[in-house]
């Protein structure tokens, strides 16, 4: 059977968030061993020591810059078929996604707060309690700190496209002067030790900076139709095929972890973390790569369909189950596996429920958005 034209449609980027989400679960279930201490899994294999889940889920870190590519890209395709994205459309569409985050904050976080309120984490505070209502700080859920990344990236989306559309080649140089000025950020609030709101906002300001690349990279991608130019190219030099897309991953899985952490220990500890910043290179070559070898796959198709169109309300609930309240639980199949297959379970549910709620609440905020997808 002949392949279908690469479209990269709204179903294909659904796909796209589906690897997201699992790179995003797998991260969370096993690249940290230290927050997993209390429980047991087995692993599918060894590999140097270590086990393959481990260096799959630090592989998984690459799914924020995935979320964020997309996001630049999905937000671009909407500017390109109205010929306008105007700031009031940007700040409806971040209201829309607090809207879903406060709903998911008001089931869970209570829940915290009334039965683990002997930990840290969930004593009660009024002020953190605001402050993390509005994302200021993510003290209740540490991964919480996508969102107001996200946010603020949509608000800014209509300044970012009126330079791009004008000055293509010098956002690029911005963008990347802002990844390496991301860095002087670092340490700059501890001047300001006695200003709260000020070192708030320099943490915002310098996560901001770091991240940014992958979404305009993700808008370049779109405006300048690169996914369709990648397939047509490998089409013409005939390698459009699935194990050339399998080996493509397998490439971009040992550049990320192999090569680059040989050049930081080569090169010294003072660049450490430097190699996340390639990922604006890697994450959209996954991209393709997955979505090309899923391609023609119904089964594959539809599974990560059904992962991609339920990933923000995973993104946002799953590490409740892995590290917060319910990690017994959720390691309970004990086999690496099966711990992945049974948080996909429990957190699709959890989406299912959510999805109802908003439908018997009438919730006018999603007459038109399709609930459970990712921004």
């Amino acid at each position: 059977m002949e392949d279908k034209p690469f479209i990269f449609s709204r179903n294909m980027t659904a796909v796209a968030k589906g690897l997201a989400i699992v790179l995003m679960v797998y991260h969370h279930l096993f690249a940290f061993p230290d927050r997993i201490k209390t429980v047991d899994y087995s692993p599918i294999m060894m590999v140097d020591d270590l086990p393959l889940d481990q260096l799959i889920g630090e592989f998984g870190k690459l799914c924020v810059s995935t979320f964020l590519f997309l996001s630049g890209l999905g937000l671009y395709k909407s500017f390109q078929s109205k010929h306008r994205f105007t700031f009031r459309q940007g700040l409806k569409r971040a209201i829309n996604f607090f809207t879903l985050y406060w709903l998911v904050f008001f089931i869970f976080i209570p829940i915290g707060l009334k039965y683990f309120d002997d930990t840290l984490r969930y004593t009660w505070n009024p002020k953190m309690f605001i402050y993390n209502l509005f994302a200021l700080i993510h003290t209740y859920n540490g991964e919480w700190w996508f969102i107001s990344v996200y946010i603020e990236l949509v608000l800014l989306f209509p300044l970012i496209v009126k330079l791009i559309e004008k000055w293509p080649t010098l956002v690029s140089y911005l963008s990347f002067s802002c990844l390496f000025l991301s860095a002087f950020f670092l340490h700059v609030d501890d001047f300001f030790s006695n200003f709260e709101l000020v070192q708030i906002a320099i943490n915002h300001l310098g996560t901001l900076f770091q991240w940014q690349i992958m979404f305009i990279t993700g808008i370049y991608f779109s405006k300048y139709s690169l996914f369709e130019k990648w397939d047509a190219f490998f089409s013409k030099i005939h390698l459009n095929s699935k194990i050339v897309f399998l080996l493509l991953l397998v490439l971009c899985f040992y550049l990320r972890q192999y090569t680059f952490p040989f050049i930081i220990k080569t090169r010294g500890p003072e660049i450490d973390g430097i190699y996340n910043y390639t990922d604006f290179i890697l994450a959209p070559i996954v991209i393709f790569s997955f979505v090309k070898l899923v391609q023609n796959i119904t089964i594959l198709e539809r599974l990560f369909l059904l992962l991609g169109k339920h990933s923000t309300i995973i993104w946002l609930t799953h590490t409740f189950f892995i590290y917060y309240f319910f990690q017994e639980m959720s390691f309970a199949p004990y086999y690496s596996t099966l711990i992945v297959i049974w948080v996909f379970i429990l957190t699709i549910l959890v989406s299912i429920g959510i999805n109802l709620l908003i439908r018997l609440a009438h919730l006018p905020f999603f007459r038109k958005t399709r609930m459970g997808s990712s921004p």
